[in-house]
């Protein structure tokens, strides 16, 4: 931290109106004798911190109205650890001054060191606000917005910053995680170029693959991860054979997957690293198509490790996507007996009867959920379906504008109320809840397609093409957008266009899926024992 309070101590220096100088440099002497205040510049210049204290304390009691001295002050507290009375002397600072640039960067900084984003972000805006080329403020701002997983402001930070980014990996990381957050590929491409040049820990490695897979960089990562399982085995540790095999299961190639994994599981020891090893081999299997076999992975992983509930939620999905409903309700009451208190085990059980038709036993799971206080959308989620699929569409419909209130708007409580109002014969309702939805998930084809849909019945002409367009746009395939298309242009005239859209579609209102099942979940990277995550 020396050095950033270094710089940040230069910067301050060459704003003073008496003495231009940097850590580092002489501090020109004016020809009068030094004061307090300038001695206490130079012997803070040369680390003399307590000479340096004394003589800025004395130099505040003298001149308590200068801003400057509150301003130094606080760097010099910074460097003897006493960040309260530092913060509390730019804030002093800034008071007395409040276009004072400088405290405004130096009580940033001093909050991003201490994890306090929100102060962080609101004093950096200011110094950048007064001062729009300080190239350190606005790299401060970009750690902060980084931290905060704010990437588009942190990216756009950083780029007007001119200062070199430093050969920090982490910071490298973060980087790249936020430009495969933005899709930006290349840019991450770059960045991880770079990272690959730096001397890296293991896990700062596999992260570093995670992220080459993620660019669809599949060589490169496999090469690296092959590297460290290269000199894992040189030592006789097998650990880094079980991540090879997961690169080349996220990479996609299921069958090198299979033979790896298989070759991990002959050498662990350990049940819990054997039920990984199954994990991964259920995975490759079920991408393959090869769905029994699969199966008796999973089930392999669960009896190994039966308190890891993601095993369970594996061997439950994989069954459910085979319509076996009646052993996904056995596997998922299985896996709660050995996890009693697992909010997912619970919702799978609930989503397993729904999907079963068992609606009683489903609701009760369900409302159970929501009577706990369901901080997610899930459970409600579960429960409106149950409702909408026994009929009582307006009761679900109430339990969702419920849970808005409790949880604040969500894409899927929008939906779901559009579908029930739609179904209670309510379309202005309905209306609103898809207009909504449409807001909240602009990318989803389905919320156009209903949202469509209601304009087109309530005689919406325009909007309803506007929607039932952008639904196909964004799923070219939707059989149901092209059907009501050519209603839609049928009512407006437009025989043409009618005729080109007409296509045979089920009337049916297709749900986002998996929204109560999501997806596999993928084993964690292994490391080497004096490397935990």
């Amino acid at each position: 931290m020396r050095s950033v309070l270094n710089s940040l101590l230069c910067l301050t220096f060459l704003t003073l109106p008496v003495h231009r100088a940097c850590l580092g440099h002489e501090i020109q002497e004016t020809s009068p004798p030094p004061d307090t205040f300038q001695r206490g510049l130079a012997a803070l210049k040369e680390n003399r911190l307590p000479e340096a204290l004394e003589n800025l304390r004395q130099a505040e009691r003298e001149r308590p109205q200068d801003s400057r001295i509150h301003n130094i002050l606080g760097i010099l507290l910074v460097q003897m650890e006493k960040y309260e009375e530092a913060a509390a002397e730019y804030s002093e600072a800034i008071r007395l001054n409040p276009e004072l640039e400088d405290a405004y960067r130096n009580l940033g900084f001093l909050h991003w060191t201490q994890h306090e984003l929100d102060p962080a972000r609101e004093s950096l805006r200011n110094a950048v606000k007064l001062a729009p080329s300080d190239s350190f403020a606005h790299y401060y701002l970009g750690r902060v917005e980084l931290d905060a997983q704010r990437f588009e402001p942190a990216l756009r930070e950083l780029a007007l910053s001119s200062q070199p980014l430093p050969e920090d990996v982490p910071l490298l990381l973060q980087i790249a995680r936020a430009n495969v957050a933005l899709k930006r590929l290349e840019a991450c491409r770059k960045t991880l170029t770079h990272l690959m040049a730096l001397p890296l820990t293991a896990p700062q490695l596999l992260e570093t693959a995670s992220l080459l897979l993620s660019v669809h960089e599949n060589a490169t990562a496999i090469a690296l991860v092959q590297k460290l399982n290269s000199a894992a085995t040189r030592n006789s540790v097998p650990w880094a054979q079980f991540d090879l095999a997961l690169a080349n299961f996220l990479a996609g190639d299921y069958r090198r997957t299979l033979e790896l994994a298989q070759a991990y599981l002959s050498v662990a020891s350990l049940p819990i690293d054997q039920a990984e090893a199954w994990s991964v081999i259920g995975m490759a299997y079920a991408h393959l198509n090869n769905q029994e076999q699969s199966v008796k992975a999973f089930r392999a992983a669960a009896e190994l490790a039966p308190h890891d509930e993601e095993h369970w939620l594996n061997l439950t999905l994989e069954l459910m996507e085979l319509q076996r409903h009646s052993e996904a309700i056995a596997a998922a009451q299985a896996g709660l007996a050995a996890n009693p208190v697992s909010y997912a085990l619970h919702l799978r059980l609930g989503a397993a009867n729904l999907a079963a038709g068992r609606y009683d036993a489903a609701e009760k799971i369900f409302r159970d959920l929501v009577a706990a206080g369901d901080p997610l959308p899930t459970g409600y989620i579960g429960l409106a379906q149950v409702l909408l699929r026994t009929g009582r569409a307006q009761e679900a419909a109430t339990e969702l504008a419920d849970a808005e209130g409790k949880l604040g708007p969500q894409f899927l409580f929008s939906y779901f109320q559009g579908l029930a109002y739609d179904r209670s014969g309510k379309p202005s309702e309905a209306l609103v809840a898809f207009q909504q939805a449409v807001r909240l998930d602009p990318a989803n084809s389905e919320a156009h397609l209903n949202l469509g849909k209601t304009q087109l019945s309530i005689g919406q002409l325009p909007e309803a093409l506007a929607e039932l367009q952008e639904a196909l746009r964004l799923d070219p395939a939707n059989t149901q957008a092209k059907r009501l298309l050519s209603r839609a242009y049928r009512r407006n005239g437009d025989t043409s266009n009618a005729a080109k859209f007409a296509e045979a579609s089920t009337d049916t209102q297709a749900v986002p899926a998996n929204e109560l099942l999501g997806d596999f979940f993928v084993p964690q990277w292994k490391l080497p024992p004096d490397n935990p995550h």
